[in-house]
């Protein structure tokens, strides 16, 4: 037996764990476009309501009628780019769950093979511990030989 462990499937491990830690960074990513996405949809937004306020005050005030087209233009134009910014959110969030599925099984791999290695370990200490007792076992027998069957040495000797 060797002196140290040594885990046959170790690159493999090392493999997983780094491709744990590449998609663990994706997540982060795919998190960080779906909150940019969110940020833009919100200042659309709320574009959009000062506009309607704007179109209000417009109309209340009996404002020219170019200016309130304008506005009334100006107001569906962002409605459509925040439709648009709904889809692209849609998306960032479907790519979140995919990327948070993909990094679950990627975890689910490494920890298979991480409990592979821990048992293996295991086994491993548990034969040092045999061969150990085994040495120690042959070292008793060689001494009660050596002093006529008794591991206490005789007083005076």
């Amino acid at each position: 037996m060797s002196h140290t462990f040594r885990f046959r499937l170790q690159r493999v491990l090392d493999l997983r764990e780094q491709r744990e830690r590449d998609c663990a960074r994706e997540l982060t990513d795919a998190r960080a476009e779906a909150e940019a996405a969110e940020r833009a949809r919100r200042a659309l937004e709320a574009a959009r309501e000062a506009g309607l306020v704007r179109l209000n005050r417009a109309h209340g005030a009996g404002g020219a009628v170019g200016h309130m087209r304008n506005l009334a233009f100006m107001v569906s134009r962002l409605e459509e780019r925040i439709r648009d910014a709904d889809e692209v959110c849609r998306a960032a969030h479907d790519q979140v769950t995919a990327s948070l599925e993909q990094y679950e099984q990627t975890l689910r791999d490494r920890k298979v093979i991480d409990k592979l290695r821990d048992r293996m370990l295991d086994r491993w200490r548990v034969e040092g511990l045999r061969t150990e007792q085994k040495e120690m076992d042959e070292i008793a027998l060689t001494l009660r030989g050596a002093s006529g069957g008794s591991l206490v040495p005789e007083p005076g000797t």
